[in-house]
């Protein structure tokens, strides 16, 4: 069988893009070397969905934090994975810090991240988090950051990936690639065999591995 997609990796990334082209008609593959999604860099992730005002403007880290922060209520709903928004603080403890925190808060607020407030009364921010230090002078508050559990929102992405017609085949460690007529032929360890028109490096860790296997 030829797939149109292979996404190799079932991580985060790998289960978000299955789930994401699994709306369409294409006849979908995911190689995972683990023996189940996860169990790469995702389940060590933070689980930290932040507000998406640190990265400068130059960097698209910036675009992609914001647009993907706001995806998460939809997603969240539809998969009913473990997610809060329970918002952030950053935390200024001399003066000196507080332009700094206040030159985000207006790039933010400019690039529509919603809701960020300088906050500088120390009994208010106290009482927002009473295990601050009481050296603090003013935060830089973002309620639309919130926490996710990273390994629980994979698994319920590769579920629904999966009702939507994606095949998964775990215990596939990618070993080798060769591409020849416009079709990519992926060989694991083990002896399995897959083609397919296109091909997803969602490797993480080892996407520079998956990379050299192409030659670039």
């Amino acid at each position: 069988m030829i797939y149109d997609i292979i996404i190799i990796g079932g991580g985060v990334t790998g289960c978000t893009i299955a789930r994401t082209l699994s709306k369409y008609d294409f006849k979908i593959a995911l190689l995972e070397k683990e023996a189940d999604v996860a169990w790469g860099t995702t389940k060590g992730n933070s689980g930290v969905v932040h507000a998406g005002y640190a990265a400068e403007r130059k960097y698209i880290k910036r675009n992609l934090c914001i647009r993907g922060n706001e995806l998460y209520t939809q997603a969240h709903k539809e998969l009913n994975f473990p997610f809060q928004r329970i918002g952030s603080f950053v935390v200024a403890v001399d003066t000196d810090q507080i332009k700094g925190l206040d030159e985000k808060r207006k790039r933010g607020i400019e690039d529509g991240i919603p809701d960020l407030e300088l906050i500088l009364d120390k009994d208010k921010i106290l009482e927002l988090e009473p295990n601050l230090t009481e050296d603090v002078v003013g935060v830089l508050h973002a309620p639309s950051a919130g926490i996710v559990s990273p390994y629980e929102m994979t698994i319920a992405l590769a579920e629904n990936a999966a009702m939507n017609g994606v095949k998964f085949f775990r215990n596939q460690e990618v070993i080798k690639i060769s591409h020849s007529d416009y079709i990519f032929t992926v060989k694991t360890r083990g002896g399995g065999e897959f083609q397919c028109r296109h091909l997803i490096n969602a490797a993480g860790l080892y996407a520079d591995e998956i990379s050299k296997m192409l030659g670039l």
